[in-house]
C-alpha cells in the first residue's frame, strides 16, 4: 500500500524497477531489508516464462495453464504474436478461450512492455522451436525420440505431502515445472488415468486413493533419483 500510495507503483510490473533508495523511503525499511528486497527482485526476473505469464492474471491461465501455454509458444513475443488460432491449438483452451486471452495479452501490452524493459526473463527454458523447413518432419521426430527419452516421459504425475531430501525446498510450482521438463504431465487429482504419485510427508487421502487403485507410489528422494540430471 505505501508504495501505491508514495506514486512508486501503479502495477506488479513497476516492482521490477524499484530502487534501493525508493526503498528506504518506506516507513520502518531499514537498509537491511531493503538489501534483502532487492536482491529478492533481482532474483524473480530470472523466473522461468510460466510465471510471468501466471503473474498478468489472465483469465483462465492459472499455474498449469501458463506452464503449457510457456511451453508451446517458448516466448512471450512467441504468445504475443500469436491469433486466436495458434492459442487454440494448446492443450485445454480450445476455440472459446483463444480470442479471450488474445483481447487480454492486447489490453496487458503497456504492463508487458514495462516487465521487458525492466529486464524481466520472458523466455522458457528447455523449449525447442519448430522446424521450418523441409526438415521439420526428420526434427519432429527427432523431437519425439528426444522425449521419449526423458525419465518421466508420457506419465501424468501427483505430487502430494511436503516434499523432503533434495526437493525439500521445492514449491508445487517448481514440481510441476520439474515433472514437465523431465517430460511428464503434472495433475492435481489422483485417478485411475494417473501413472505415479509422489508421496511426502504427511500425504494424505491422496496417498492412500493410489494404494487403492494399485498406483505406483515413490518418495520425493525416489523422484529426485529418477530425476537427478535434471535437477538444479
Amino acid at each position: 500500500m505505501q508504495l501505491v500510495d508514495k506514486g512508486l507503483i501503479e502495477d506488479f510490473a513497476d516492482l521490477f524497477t524499484l530502487t534501493h533508495d525508493q526503498l528506504l523511503t518506506l516507513d520502518r525499511m531499514g537498509a537491511k531489508s531493503a538489501d534483502n528486497l532487492t536482491a529478492a527482485i533481482e532474483t524473480a526476473k530470472t523466473k522461468p516464462l510460466n510465471r510471468v505469464f501466471c503473474a498478468l492474471g489472465v483469465l483462465g491461465t492459472g499455474r498449469s495453464m501458463s506452464l503449457r501455454i510457456a511451453a508451446h509458444f517458448g516466448s512471450m513475443h512467441a504468445i504475443r504474436d500469436a491469433d486466436a488460432v495458434a492459442l487454440a491449438q494448446v492443450n485445454g483452451i480450445g476455440n472459446d478461450k483463444a480470442p479471450v486471452i488474445v483481447q487480454e495479452l492486447a489490453e496487458l501490452a503497456p504492463t508487458i512492455d514495462k516487465l521487458i524493459a525492466a529486464g524481466v526473463n520472458m523466455s522458457q527454458p528447455g523449449f525447442v522451436p519448430p522446424a521450418s523447413t523441409d526438415a521439420q518432419t526428420d526434427a519432429e521426430t527427432s523431437a519425439q525420440n528426444a522425449k521419449s527419452e526423458l525419465p518421466l516421459a508420457g506419465p501424468t504425475v501427483v505430487v502430494t505431502g511436503t516434499m523432503t531430501g533434495p526437493l525439500a525446498d521445492r514449491s508445487r510450482t517448481e514440481m510441476t515445472e520439474l515433472i514437465a521438463q523431465a517430460g511428464g504431465r503434472a495433475s492435481s487429482s489422483v485417478s485411475a488415468r494417473t501413472h505415479l504419485v509422489v508421496a511426502g510427508d504427511n500425504a494424505g487421502s491422496k496417498h492412500d486413493k493410489a494404494q487403492a487403485l494399485g498406483i505406483e507410489t515413490i518418495t520425493p528422494e525416489e523422484l529426485a533419483h529418477r530425476l537427478a540430471g535434471h535437477l538444479t
